[in-house]
């Protein structure tokens, strides 16, 4: 079942759009109207945030052994104390595969774990601009993370076949090639064998995911008005490892072309992939709405459970979209409840030792 829904801006909204989405949404269930989530990340103190999630203060874990200094992630346990184990939601940070950190983690995040009563990990990766992380040794990091997490399963008191993949921006882009192309031989990577990175649900805000359009979509919108000519080449560049271009600042022509198809999410959807919540604003000048829109009808062609929010006048800012937690949540638990076969052959190996407490 798929469930689009084209939202006007929070502050916007009128009586015939709460009608409209009311109408589309009694097509699912757990679909619900959102409203504002409130505060972008920046303005929102972490402490503050976590401490209304219900969310432990992180722990820090090195999920690779003698590994790269990025190789790490956090922990947030749920406070609520159970004898069952946990779903955990696995956050990837954003920040155009160059930049960015596990501790920038969007405050709906935080909502929608505690809201769920999940378990909470963000994790760090190798920057594209690292010149020992060649693609797709970025890829390689987040599964070596999935597999890290169901490998430690039993200690952390995570339920290894209830794990939900979700980023924005860059982020997003990992998380669909790591949940579309799990099965791909060649994006694997070889760290913490023995174990599946199979998730069960995943939640997708404002990511590139047809590499091979972002820069004709870019340059449209920039032709358009809508959005203005970025002061930055793309970091599609940094991420291939292609030469620097003349002319166009939004230009790939000199990448490989098979090397930019091998990067596109939508190229290895099939009806085995689980079910997917797509967030993307209409007026995105980073990453264009076209990128979402493709992925949903990749998505809905080979009949993969999606919800694709699409939102009037959202930018490239998860606060700009009205997303709210409950929303996502009901998504999350419609998938966690369909029957599916165990996806972790998780191991019972001894918990490596924290970073920090």
């Amino acid at each position: 079942m798929v469930c689009v829904l084209r939202m006007e801006r929070p502050i916007f909204k009128k009586a015939f759009s709460i009608i409209s989405v009311v109408v589309i949404c009694l097509l699912i269930t757990g679909c619900e109207w959102m409203e504002d989530s409130g505060k972008g990340f920046e303005s929102v103190a972490t402490e503050d945030v976590v401490s209304g999630s219900r969310m432990i203060q992180p722990v820090e874990y090195e999920y690779v052994v003698d590994g790269h200094e990025r190789h790490k992630l956090d922990f947030y346990a749920y406070e609520e104390r159970s004898d069952s184990k946990r779903p955990t939601l696995i956050w990837i940070h954003g920040g155009a595969w160059i930049a960015g950190d596990k501790s920038k983690i969007d405050p709906l995040a935080y909502r929608i774990a505690g809201l769920g009563k999940y378990n909470l990990i963000s994790i760090n990766y190798r920057l594209a601009n690292d010149t020992e992380a060649p693609w797709p040794e970025i890829v390689y990091d987040v599964n070596a993370a999935i597999r890290w997490v169901k490998l430690n399963s039993a200690e952390l008191g995570i339920d290894p076949d209830k794990l939900i993949l979700a980023g924005e921006s860059a982020g997003a882009h990992l998380a669909a090639m790591s949940a579309f192309a799990d099965d791909v031989e060649e994006l694997k990577g070889d760290k913490n064998p023995g174990v599946s990175t199979d998730v069960r649900a995943v939640v997708l805000f404002y990511g590139p995911y047809n590499m091979s359009s972002l820069a004709v979509q870019k340059n449209s919108a920039v032709k358009s008005g809508m959005c203005k000519e970025p002061q930055y080449s793309s970091p599609i560049l940094e991420l291939l490892d292609c030469p620097e271009t003349n002319g166009s600042r939004y230009n790939i022509d000199s990448c490989d072309l098979k090397k930019v198809r091998a990067a596109d999410p939508c190229a290895y959807v099939d009806k085995s992939d689980p079910p997917v919540f797509l967030a993307h604003g209409e007026h995105d000048c980073i990453v264009p709405w076209g990128q979402s829109k493709a992925l949903h009808d990749e998505l809905d062609d080979v009949g993969v459970k999606n919800v694709f929010v699409s939102v009037e006048g959202g930018e490239h800012d998860i606060s700009t979209l009205g997303i709210e937690p409950s929303s996502v949540v009901a998504f999350i638990q419609e998938s966690l409840v369909e029957e599916k076969e165990s996806v972790s052959d998780a191991g019972d190996p001894s918990l490596p030792d924290k970073t920090k407490q």
